[in-house]
């Protein structure tokens, strides 16, 4: 059942489990009958009792003891749903820990505040960070919302059903600690950071992704740069695991020599080297430190005001494991950068505007467009999810050629998006966002659409 439970606190000493009589005739149970509560990592015996009628704000409720609230380590107070596979065992839940920074606790539990707040929110939903974890006392600390009091309020909780991992990159030391005992499977996203190599492997076996690809190899030795100058005479050098464009490197063959283009500490810096030998050192100088690079082709980029833009699309599981997508954002660049990144200080376009511009130079109508982008999007996120899920949303980076073909770039594994703009060609998409990722937690918990 997806009935959403106010959960109300009596007072007995002993553990007792009130329930509406339609639950108790829902799950074949008679007054006095011993069942089993799970809550996450937490369970209790209680005694079944049928639950007296009272005045409620219009939300239908159950009751748990305080013997049984503290045994399963929950407040009262809170909403959520109740599930049963037909035993004399009964969940109470989902309960969804959302995983973050610590300096991200307390002071950005507003961000959150809509997933709370989701439609299709069924269970309660607490932040935490890494030093939260108590795996001896099967514990975590964290802050959940307590809606009578309309405050935050940290408390300890018994490991949640399903992890929402929103730190980046992932620590694989706090997965470690949450599967001990939760199990495997149950965080997304499992992966926050794809290399930029592993991806291009992983979506070149695709035969119909393969030809939105740019030609990408791993950057190997110093004639691998000599050979693809010559043959593309512009390449893009990108550290394999670069995060908001640090590192990048646009190198372009020129009579003089070799222009490189790089962003250093936030200005947009341009160094000529006589031969591609001495690429390395700029790769040295743009990154900061030695690090893994690949080649990739340049596109010649269509353009919007002056300079190159990108789609973002946004592709997200739901409460059923569909992969769908509610909507994209597009980055400009700013200035002379040649990387459309917001760190590298790109900006967000509507798309209304973008597509007043474009599409007398696009070959599809903007209908077949925007379902051309959803078909390589959904491939993408379904194949990158096969291989280093369990992923619940992606940002797929996406180019257009002078010709208005696509060419497929990178997936983010952990956007963490905020939606910008009304757009009418996605109408719902900002309340999709955050709806479709609580819907996901539910299924991972075991409380989708089609579970119980």
């Amino acid at each position: 059942m997806d009935t959403k439970y106010k959960l109300l606190r009596t007072a007995e000493s002993e553990k007792v489990f009130y329930l509406p009589s339609e639950l108790i005739n829902l799950y074949r149970l008679n007054e006095g009958d011993i069942i089993t509560l799970r809550c996450g990592s937490a369970s209790a015996e209680a005694k079944a009792a049928v639950l007296d009628s009272r005045k409620s704000s219009g939300n239908p409720e159950i009751g748990l003891s305080d013997a049984v609230l503290r045994a399963l380590n929950i407040p009262h107070g809170i909403f959520l749903t109740v599930q049963s596979d037909g035993t004399r065992e009964l969940r109470l839940g989902p309960l969804i820990g959302v995983l973050t920074f610590a300096q991200h606790i307390p002071s950005r539990l507003d961000y959150y505040y809509k997933y709370v707040f989701a439609k299709n929110n069924k269970g309660p939903i607490y932040m935490f960070s890494g030093q939260d974890i108590d795996v001896s006392r099967r514990a975590i600390r964290g802050f959940y919302y307590d809606f009578s009091a309309k405050a935050w309020k940290q408390r300890l909780f018994p490991f949640p059903d399903a992890v929402m991992d929103r730190c980046y990159p992932s620590s694989k030391k706090n997965h470690n600690l949450l599967a001990a005992v939760m199990g495997p499977g149950k965080i997304f996203n499992n992966t926050t950071r794809i290399s930029k190599n592993d991806f291009f492997k992983t979506v070149n076996n695709d035969i119909f992704l393969k030809k939105y690809l740019p030609a990408t190899q791993l950057l190997r030795y110093p004639s691998d740069l000599n050979i693809s100058l010559l043959k593309f005479g512009s390449i893009y050098l990108k550290p394999i695991d670069s995060m908001k464009g640090k590192g990048i490197v646009m190198a372009t063959q020129h009579k003089n020599g070799i222009e490189c283009r790089f962003n250093l500490a936030g200005t947009d810096t341009t160094q000529t080297v006589a031969s591609f030998a001495d690429i390395p050192e700029i790769l040295l100088t743009a990154a900061g430190r030695k690090r893994k690079y690949i080649i990739q082709q340049a596109v010649k980029c269509m353009e919007y005001g002056g300079g190159p833009f990108s789609f973002r699309t946004c592709p997200m599981k739901d409460e059923r494991n569909r992969w769908l997508m509610p909507g994209m954002v597009v980055i400009g660049t700013m200035g002379n950068s040649h990387v459309t990144n917001y760190a590298s200080g790109g900006r967000r376009i509507p798309l209304k505007d973008l597509f007043n511009t474009i599409l007398p130079q696009l070959p599809y109508s903007k209908d077949e467009f925007l379902q051309l982008l959803e078909e390589i999007t959904l491939k993408t996120a379904s194949l990158l999810d096969d291989n280093f899920g369990p992923l619940g949303e992606l940002g797929v980076d996406i180019i257009l050629d002078k010709q208005g073909q696509p060419w497929l770039l990178e997936a983010n594994a952990n956007p963490a998006r905020t939606p910008a703009f009304i757009q009418t060609e996605y109408p719902l998409w900002r309340k999709q966002v955050y709806e479709y990722i609580v819907g996901y937690a539910n299924y991972l918990a075991g409380f989708g659409s089609h579970n119980g």
